[in-house]
């Protein structure tokens, strides 16, 4: 492969594929469902693994079942001066993690910390850190483009969608892309399990590990050998010669995006749909001053749902 391309693959690493969601909330917290039955909900739809991600409230790491288990996970909150409103999930816990930041501030808008002290308490406690449903939060891109030590955001959380329609952050992802922030993209539920309406099942990871454990699962989350979904698979996705070529499960579209005008969209037929797609790096060609810096791929199905791959990097002399 050219050095000049990044490409964390996951298609041709070693291992297999493991299915799980990083953001689920209990009884521990505010969420409906108890552990036990968040344990069997995800089980008997072909889940192999599931972060309870309480607020302020640290899970442990267990296998509960066979083939089945919990990464440790916790998700935080608080307001940062210059960025607003933000939440962060962290997961893998190897040390305890120091909370005192929160003593004296009960709620979210008493709980004015600066983002780059969280995460620096997250990390203290061993855990890989994600941005959490930056749409939602009501975040702006360019505030963000200075935070430092996360691991990506979530591209997809199923229970802001479902909820509060804002549960796509393609775009605030897409910017920092641009800027050369090198983030991967999550898909999440944030189940809470509240009645009148279904917000579990909605998003999730396929992640290539070589076995269903937490350091596995969690090494695997940080070389981004994983992709998100909310519905299709992509089966692979791979760079032959100069063309960047993608098949999976049936797809009304297949969307190349990179920074700029450096995209582009594959159609099926009208009423028929494709399983691959394929972008010639030549359409990667400077247009002014702008020269692609990634391309990630997105597939949309025909019940309007989306797969996310990982951005594959460029660097900007290529």
């Amino acid at each position: 492969m050219d050095t000049n391309i990044h490409f964390a693959d996951p298609f041709s690493a070693p291992g297999q594929w493991y299915k799980g969601n990083l953001h689920t909330h209990s009884t521990l917290s505010d969420g409906d469902f108890t552990p036990g039955r968040i344990t069997r909900w995800y089980r008997e739809r072909g889940y192999h693994f599931v972060a309870l991600t309480d607020h302020r409230i640290v899970s442990e790491a267990r296998a509960v079942a066979d083939k089945f288990i919990y990464l440790s996970g916790v998700e935080l909150d608080a307001v940062d001066p210059a960025i607003g409103l933000y939440h962060l999930v962290g997961l893998g816990f190897t040390r305890p993690l120091d909370l005192s930041c929160y003593v004296g501030k009960p709620t979210t808008a008493e709980a004015v910390i600066e983002i780059r002290e969280m995460i620096d308490r997250l990390h203290a406690a061993g855990a890989l850190v994600f941005l959490a449903h930056p749409y939602w939060s009501g975040g702006m891109s360019k505030d963000l483009l200075e935070v430092e030590g996360l691991a990506g955001l979530e591209v997809w959380n199923g229970s802001c969608e479902v909820w509060d329609c804002k549960g796509l952050s393609a775009v605030h992802w897409d910017d920092l892309l641009a800027a050369d922030r090198r983030l991967w993209g999550f898909g999440t539920d944030d189940c809470h399990w509240r009645p009148g309406r279904e917000d579990a099942g909605l998003g999730w990871v396929w992640v290539k590990a070589r076995e269903l454990t937490q350091a596995a699962i969690l090494a695997a989350l940080a070389q981004g050998h994983f992709y998100a979904s909310s519905g299709p698979q992509i089966h692979d996705l791979r760079l032959e010669g100069r063309e960047l070529h993608v098949r999976c499960s049936p797809a009304v579209a297949i969307d190349f995006v990179g920074n700029g005008p450096f995209s582009r969209r594959v159609v099926a037929r009208p009423g028929a749909t494709i399983t691959e797609a394929s972008y010639p790096l030549a359409e990667r060609q400077p247009l002014g001053r702008q020269t692609c810096r990634y391309v990630r791929v997105a597939c949309l199905d025909a019940q309007g749902c989306w797969a996310w791959s990982n951005p594959i990097f460029f660097d900007p002399k290529v």
